[in-house]
């Protein structure tokens, strides 16, 4: 039975929730009949959640732009679709051709968060590629890791071929090259392995393996033309990346240090692209996307030239990234015409000591003017985000976000407030690296100081402090989680681990006894002394700068954003020989 036969010839699509994820056909998809080298772009999660994924839109671009390379698509098909894969015995296939995965030349994975590990295990199963890659031979693909989770990719190391960290357009002509010069798979691998940002596990040596970022983003065509859904996922609207990296320097974030520094796109050339965008795609909504938005420096020439032409076409505007302090508000309502539907601050702890340890910046006078400002100008419903378990943090820390919740209720009159609370995970390459994982018994005790918001007519949402625990080990891991990650797909088929109703963590305690691992061994505090086992991959920051931050946040002291203020000697623009413009002021 072919591929197309499973589909549309055994009734299967109408047996299985969402089929028009698995048929392909969307608008603005690209097909190309026999290609030179053929590339399996993976999302390891559900299609709702990969196609809103400016990453993935960007790299499927950027792969198509060649004439003898096809970029297809392929996810985690959910739990029915792969219970009807298996029992036919049909493998897991690319939207564009329905080509089986393991028939293409290169699969690339994008690790975005550590929870997808076991997912990563499927896809390979159902793709009929061996697991770990020391069994793969001639016939097999080549399996490529990128994203953030690269950044530690130890525990996942035995899965993969090779990792690439960086920017995908730095890249992506040098794969292709590589790809099309030999079909030997042992030579592509020596020749992926001599190229600046990948890391090939069988080849590697002693060299540290930097990120390549871009230097210049306007000189690659930004998601002018990206492929539609055929029906409503996550984020389902054009998307305009405004500027990539983020300088503000909370200790705690590791995008901020792996997206490092500030690139801004020339405002024509997002205009241009903005236009572009809603042109192909035909939606009714538009995201400026990056991790600030607001800190892009002609965000307001960029919005002027543009909101004319999208009040007299009805486009929504969405801006996913909101600062604390009052140019948000101004901006959030000259997009929001009439509507009032809600605001989300991340003050991200309740205390002005705990501010400072994670460099947030701002103090509890700025975060009441913009609660203020925004109930003088019709908001009524209002997220705060906020953390615990941060390093150094107490019980009186804790209740200093109940006390600071309560005071902005009652100062602003705000009628719909809600406190959404996630626990701290000490990331690697981040200043917060050393610190420990908050105990469960601890984690459990400031969820019940927190739980008295509740009383007070708020709404409280904290995160699994379960899950978090699993995060924090895969984060700070080795490859010794490699059997751990493995046994717990294929033994105990623990997939769709970041979804809530999915994650079940007695299995994975199971595994951990069986396989005779302690896990609270990766939670511990970490010394600056320590050699860290992640070090041999660098996103470009210093080491050096990273254990002056973490020492800086037990002062603690801050460290201004260096956009507006002096170097702060991260190291990121010097790793990249100074090409990189880091915007003053």
């Amino acid at each position: 039975m072919t591929i197309g036969q499973f589909l549309f010839g055994t009734g299967v699509l109408h047996s299985v929730e969402k089929p028009s994820r698995y048929i392909g056909g969307e608008l603005n998809q690209v097909k190309k009949e026999n290609p030179q080298v053929r590339i399996a772009l993976c999302f390891p999660d559900l299609y709702d959640v990969g196609m809103s994924h400016t990453g993935f839109h960007i790299l499927y671009s950027l792969f198509n732009q060649n004439e003898a390379v096809a970029c297809e698509r392929v996810f985690l098909p959910w739990m029915d679709m792969i219970e009807k894969l298996e029992k036919s015995d049909i493998p897991l296939y690319t939207l564009e051709s329905l080509t089986p995965v393991k028939d293409v030349d290169m699969v690339g994975i994008t690790l975005q968060y550590e929870l997808v590990y076991t997912n990563v295990i499927k896809v390979l199963q159902l793709s009929k590629i061996p697991v770990l890659s020391s069994d793969r031979t001639q016939n097999d693909p080549i399996v490529i890791g990128g994203g953030p989770c690269v950044s530690n990719p130890l525990p996942v190391k035995d899965f993969f071929d090779a990792f690439f960290i960086g920017d995908g357009e730095t890249v992506y002509e040098k794969i292709a090259e590589i790809f099309r010069s030999t079909s030997c798979r042992e030579e592509r691998l020596q020749l992926l392995s001599k190229t600046p940002g990948i890391y090939v596990p069988k080849y590697y040596s002693t060299i540290k393996v930097t990120a390549q970022k871009v230097t210049d983003l306007d000189r690659y065509s930004d998601l002018t033309r990206q492929v539609i859904p055929h029906f409503e996922v996550v984020h389902d609207r054009a998307i305009v990346e405004v500027m990539r990296g983020c300088n503000r320097g909370c200790r705690f974030c590791h995008a901020g240090m792996f997206y490092r520094p500030v690139r801004e796109r020339d405002p024509k050339n997002i205009i241009d692209n903005a236009m572009k965008a809603l042109k192909n795609t035909g939606y009714e909504e538009i995201s400026f996307l990056s991790l600030s938005t607001l800190d892009y420096s002609e965000l307001s020439v960029v919005l002027d030239t543009l909101m004319p032409y999208f009040r007299e076409n009805r486009i929504s505007v969405s801006l996913p990234s909101s600062r604390v302090d009052k140019f948000g508000i101004e901006i959030t309502d000259k997009l929001g015409g009439g509507r009032r539907a809600g605001l989300t601050f991340a003050p991200e702890a309740g205390s002005q000591k705990m501010r400072d340890v994670i460099n947030k910046g701002i103090d509890e006078e700025e975060i009441f003017e913009v609660v203020q400002t925004a109930k003088q100008r019709g908001w009524n419903k209002l997220k705060l985000y906020f953390m615990i378990g941060l390093p150094g943090e107490t019980y009186e820390d804790v209740k200093a976000i109940a006390e600071l919740c309560t005071r902005v209720k009652n100062r602003s009159k705000i009628r719909d407030l809600t406190i959404n609370v996630s626990i701290f995970v000490p990331k690697p390459h981040t200043p917060f690296q050393y610190a420990r994982f908050e105990e469960m018994q601890s984690i459990s005790e400031k969820i019940r100081i927190l739980s008295e918001v509740r009383k007070r007519g708020m709404i409280l949402k904290v995160h699994d402090s379960r899950m978090s625990t699993l995060e924090a080990v895969m984060a700070r891991g080795d490859e010794k989680l490699g059997r751990i990650i493995m046994k717990a797909a294929l033994g105990y088929n623990a997939i769709f681990q970041q979804w809530d109703e999915n994650f079940d963590y007695d299995k994975w305690m199971h595994v951990f006894e069986e396989e005779q691992i302690d896990y609270t061994w990766y939670l511990r505090e970490r010394s600056t002394e320590e050699e860290l086992e992640w070090e041999f991959m660098s996103c470009g920051v210093s080491r050096e700068f990273l254990i002056s931050e973490w020492k800086k946040s037990q002062e603690p002291s801050l460290t201004p954003d260096c956009r507006w203020s002096k170097c702060s000697f991260c190291g990121v623009c010097f790793d990249t020989d100074g090409k990189i413009k880091v915007i003053k002021k």
